[in-house]
């Protein structure tokens, strides 16, 4: 009966024995009728049995199954390879095969990404396949010199170095990202754009990202600060940027960026809320916001609604207002709800009048004019409107520099102002008489 088992680990002195025995037989090739991977667990079967070469019906010898393991050995993906055959029929000197591939998996495999590399993530991937066809995602660490040389080959045109990463989340990854000093971009174009013009686009992004050391995210981030504003001003509110394009700037330092666009379909407004304020104002809100359902959904317009409306309560004493807008989107319909959620914060109001610059005859009539304010809710602009009038009506003969100035008390909510008045051609310090005409 011929049977062979061949492993990589020390085997005894009997096993060399039984080869010469067999020897003479093993020359003799009979047909593969079975193969069977055991001891695998990531690498599914069939990707080993690929890569071995061995295949069922092809006559094999011992020499086929020795050149299968050292196939398999070289891809850097297990500890140990071994392999055992025999025959199906003992009895018969015919017989076919019955083989099985023993492996013994390295297991201290990860993850990798690819970080401000000069190729698209998805050549640097298949690459890698092709050189390791037995991983996919995750990779053992033991063969990232490999993995370097291959990406390096992919003519990147720089170093390439990888480093073992954790995540916010904790999980560690294998990240491969240039050896050397980033290059900046250069030039950035954009293809598939339609509803604005590239000039449009190129101003836009010119002014946010040339000169910018190139990595993948920092444009990305740049491309959403610049140019999805101006979509959304057109209501393609799902445009995406799905693949960026970099190459060496052939006349200048640095490289260019092919940006795709996909612009999307236009959406129209649906509803429109407000929360966070009294019920009552809602409806004049609504009115002032001028947000009307089925128009183009135009975010341009919703930010300068939503100015006018913090500025309103701004000018009622909340100083702190501030807001939040989402959006409810219905792709089915292309339709975009719209949500603005307001936080008020506290009120403040006007405290104590300062008046400094003027004599005691003058002073009783400036705080008449001033009004009766202290109490009241506190208006940011109220004190430099009230020294515009007084220039305009021209109240003073004379008059120079006037400044107010506001003291907020932030424990008390109450905000103190000072009126300071000086005299033409007088310096600021010099205290001044100024008379009504």
């Amino acid at each position: 009966m011929t049977r062979v088992r061949a492993v990589l680990f020390p085997v005894p002195a009997l096993f060399f024995m039984l080869a010469l025995r067999v020897g003479a037989q093993e020359e003799t090739a009979h047909t593969l009728e079975s193969l069977r991977i055991s001891g695998n667990k990531a690498i599914p079967a069939e990707k080993i049995l690929a890569v071995c070469g061995l295949k069922t019906g092809q006559p094999v010898t011992k020499a086929d199954f020795d050149a299968a393991r050292q196939r398999l050995d070289a891809t850097g993906a297990f500890v140990t390879v071994g392999y055992e055959y025999k025959p199906r029929d003992p009895e018969s000197s015919s017989s076919g095969f019955d083989a099985v591939i023993e492996v013994h998996e390295i297991d201290n495999i990860y993850p990798y990404r690819f970080e401000d590399l000069l190729k698209p993530e998805g050549v640097l991937r298949e690459a890698l396949r092709a050189q390791e066809p037995l991983w996919g995602d995750e990779i053992p660490v033991e063969s990232i010199e490999r993995y370097v040389d291959t990406i390096t080959q992919q003519g990147v045109g720089i170093a390439v170095t990888a480093k073992m990463e954790r995540s916010p989340e904790g999980a560690l990854a294998i990240v491969f990202r240039p050896a050397s000093m980033l290059s900046n971009v250069a030039e950035v174009t954009f293809k598939g754009n339609d509803a604005l013009p590239a000039a449009t686009l190129l101003r836009a992004i010119n002014a946010a990202a040339i000169g910018i050391p190139y990595t993948e995210k920092e444009l990305r981030a740049r491309l959403d600060e610049a140019i999805r504003p101006l979509y959304d001003a057109r209501g393609r509110i799902r445009v995406a940027f799905p693949k960026l394009v970099v190459e060496r700037a052939k006349e200048l330092d640095g490289v260019n960026v092919v940006v795709t666009v996909e612009e999307g379909p236009v959406y129209t407004l649906g509803e429109v809320s407000i929360t966070g304020v009294p019920a009552e104002d809602t409806a004049g809100l609504l009115r002032s916001a001028d947000l009307k359902k089925r128009d183009t959904a135009n975010f341009d317009d919703v930010r300068a609604a939503v100015e006018r409306i913090e500025k309103k309560y701004r000018e009622n004493g909340y100083l702190h207002v501030s807001s939040k807008v989402d959006r409810d989107v219905h792709d089915a319909e292309h339709t975009v709800n719209v949500a603005i959620a307001l936080d008020l914060g506290a009120q403040y109001r006007f405290g104590k009048l300062e008046i400094k610059g003027l004599d005691l005859l003058t002073e009783p009539e400036i705080r008449k004019a001033w009004g009766q304010m202290e109490g009241r809710p506190y208006q940011p602009g109220y004190a430099n409107a009230f020294l515009d009038r007084l220039r305009a009506e021209k109240v003073f003969d004379n008059l120079g520099k006037t400044l107010a100035e506001p003291h907020i008390d932030e424990a008390s909510k109450v905000v103190d102002v000072t009126l300071t008045f000086s005299v033409a051609g007088k310096a600021e310090t010099d205290s001044a008489v100024i008379h009504f005409p």
